[in-house]
């Protein structure tokens, strides 16, 4: 956290440390109230969900927005994101088309593409014209100083892109030590959360306008947000739940979750891991009941790819809860449950005697009288069986087994680790007090500092043999267009086919060696040395460089240099990115580390890798193009 803070500061951002939810909430407050700031675009944040900033937003008069397509139609709604990934996705078509019917005023439609060209074009101009726009982040990388955030539609490209002033709110366990540890984590958030071997866009942010770079924020504040989070460290039975780097996994194969769905959580993180952590940030009395939301069934642990050990761990937050604060009634009720299982007679005799009460019930149930209220004020109480599994299976007359277990072991229990206890924290601020924290959780261990090896980061995704026909391949596979030319020459015809097929008015493009060698002979907007965002917006292509090509995923290497800026590559509606054959390289961990030496420490303050046009899967969980990014992506290499 150190290294990160100190590496971020020395490329002008200004780094801000949040105990709790209301000093984040200050500290954001004071941004921008000094910057002047009236209106507020937002890409998807789950810290911001869980400090309340867009209520605590609008109560102040501020016109915040989603942008992103799921969060966008949840804000109509006036509902909590539904699922990390796919905040709208127990919404089918036709709610949706209602809604924008309702809200916008806008025709109704069947047809999924339609609806997110309608949200298209009611949030383009938020982009052009706010103040201020507020990102999370997927990771946060100490080497560097940077931040990583994947998405796929662009909205947070151009959250990034567009305002002068830019505030990330990130939780602190999101650290990587390393640049080319992106190489591992990239394709396994993609690949847990949404089946991708990586997403659309996955963009690293290194300060504010650098010099030299023609646009980004004046000012960039990171928030580093514990929150909790450095109790959970404290932990060293569950402090592994902070490994999460909230792909949806745990949620996708829940059997609870796909049954009450994630509005009924009631709080930011849903599913098997916000059962986990909840009690942990917001109070282990008041969320206990989360944990108690779960069929133990081991699915969520199974298929988390960082190895959480959820089941167990919603086992351990039950039985801390009953330690801090045992309920004498239920403990009896337990100790009476547990004598009468341990012998037939007594349960046999309360079957019968349940049975014979159960039409009784109806008369109290949901009552203060009814002993079953906490279920049955909500819940219709189930009935009971007419015959007992134990009566269904004697009447098949069977013959019995005579033989019995000769050894008995008892029932595993979760360990506990034993209460520590804590050394009083004397701080003067906030910085201090979370990494006093921090060196406080961790003295009961020697952690040591992690870097994922080279196999691990070439493991990830399938190896690459033939360079040209699998980037071909993989981007095609994406809707991206892919031509190899065979020199330069064919390349100009190839570009200027285009311009023709597709009706180009205006273009956009930087100064470089291969955009002038190719350009076409059309009205052009120069942005080396600058450009109107409106004018950029109305350009029909933004021609850009790269830095590299990447075969394994069929993958756009480029940086705010190599790019043109920020917005040259996001904010057009079609994307056209010129190469030579000798940047085409096999896979992400040698992109990482071309990257790496070609910039050193002087990063550009955008890296990003753009893998297909802007997609998006939030309407019913169909794949169609994204309501953000550019339309069409074509890569030219000769």
């Amino acid at each position: 956290m150190v290294e990160f803070e100190q590496k971020a500061t020395a490329r002008g951002t200004v780094v801000h440390w949040a105990k709790d939810s209301e000093e984040a909430r200050k500290i954001i407050f004071s941004i921008l109230e000094r910057r002047e700031v009236k209106r507020i675009i937002k890409s998807k944040v789950m810290t911001s969900e869980e400090v309340h900033l867009n209520d605590h937003l609008e109560k102040a008069g501020y016109h915040v927005l989603e942008n992103d397509l799921g969060e966008y139609i949840q804000q109509l709604r006036n509902e909590p994101p539904y699922h990390f990934v796919a905040p709208c996705m127990h919404l089918s078509m036709k709610e949706i088309s209602d809604l924008f019917e309702e809200k916008l005023k806008t025709a109704p439609t069947d047809d999924p593409e339609e609806l997110t060209m309608i949200a298209r074009r009611f949030l383009r101009q938020t982009y052009l014209t706010a103040d201020a726009g507020i990102t999370g982040a997927n990771f946060l990388i100490a080497e560097t100083g940077m931040i990583s955030i994947t998405e796929n539609e662009g909205n947070a490209r151009l959250t990034g892109a567009l305002p002068k002033t830019m505030i990330s709110l990130v939780g602190i366990e999101k650290v990587l030590p390393k640049m080319s540890d992106l190489a591992l984590f990239l394709p396994m958030l993609a690949t847990a959360g949404t089946g991708q071997p990586i997403t659309c866009y996955n963009t690293a942010y290194a300060g504010p306008r650098q010099p030299g770079e023609i646009d980004g924020p004046e000012e960039w504040h990171i928030v580093l947000l514990d929150n909790h989070r450095t109790a959970l460290l404290a932990d060293p039975e569950q402090r592994d739940a902070l490994h999460c780097i909230r792909c949806g996994a745990c949620l996708n194969v829940c059997p609870i979750f796909k049954n009450i769905g994630g509005i009924s959580y009631g709080t930011t993180y849903q599913g098997p891991i916000g059962s986990v952590i909840t009690p942990h940030l917001r109070g282990l009395q008041d969320w206990k009941h989360l944990s108690g939301s779960s069929s133990l069934c081991g699915a969520c642990t199974a298929t988390c790819p960082v190895k959480i050990d959820l089941h167990h761990h919603l086992l351990q937050n039950r039985r801390n809860a009953v330690r801090e604060k045992p309920d004498a009634l239920e403990g009896l009720a337990w100790r009476l449950f547990a004598k009468s299982i341990n012998k037939p007679v007594v349960y046999q005799i309360g079957t019968k005697l349940a049975k014979l009460a159960q039409p009784f019930h109806r008369l109290i149930s949901a009552t203060p009288l009814d002993p079953m209220r906490a279920w049955t004020k909500t819940r219709t109480a189930p009935a009971m069986a007419p015959q007992s599994f134990k009566d269904w299976w004697k009447a098949r007359h069977l013959p019995r087994h005579p033989t019995r277990p000769t050894s008995q072991t008892s029932p595993t229990r979760p360990p506990h680790a034993p209460a520590r206890s804590k050394r009083s924290i004397e701080a003067t601020n906030s910085r201090e007090l979370i990494l006093a924290r921090i060196e406080e959780a961790l003295s009961d261990t020697h952690p040591q500092p992690f870097e994922a090896t080279a196999a691990q980061k070439r493991a990830v995704l399938p190896a690459v043999h033939d360079l040209v026909p699998q980037f071909a391949a993989n981007a095609e596979f994406l809707r991206a267009e892919f031509h190899a030319c065979a020199d330069e020459a064919a390349a100009k015809a190839k570009l200027a086919e285009l311009a023709a097929k597709h009706g180009w008015k205006k273009i956009a493009l930087h100064r470089g060696t291969l955009t002038q060698a190719v350009a076409p002979a059309l009205p052009t907007l120069d942005a080396t040395d600058g450009y109107d965002r409106f004018e950029l917006e109305a350009c029909d292509a933004g021609i850009t460089e790269c830095d590299a090509l990447i075969a394994q995923t069929g993958s756009v290497f480029l940086t705010a240099r190599s790019g043109g800026g920020r917005a040259l590559s996001v904010l057009p509606e079609h994307h056209v990115v010129l190469a030579r054959r000798d940047q085409l390289l096999p896979d992400l961990p040698a992109g990482y580390e071309l990257i790496q030496q070609r910039y050193g420490a002087q990063w550009p303050s955008l890296t990003t890798l753009i893998t297909g046009p802007s997609r998006t899967g939030d309407i019913e969980r169909i794949i169609i193009l994204g309501a953000h990014g550019p339309k069409k992506l074509t890569i030219i290499l000769w």
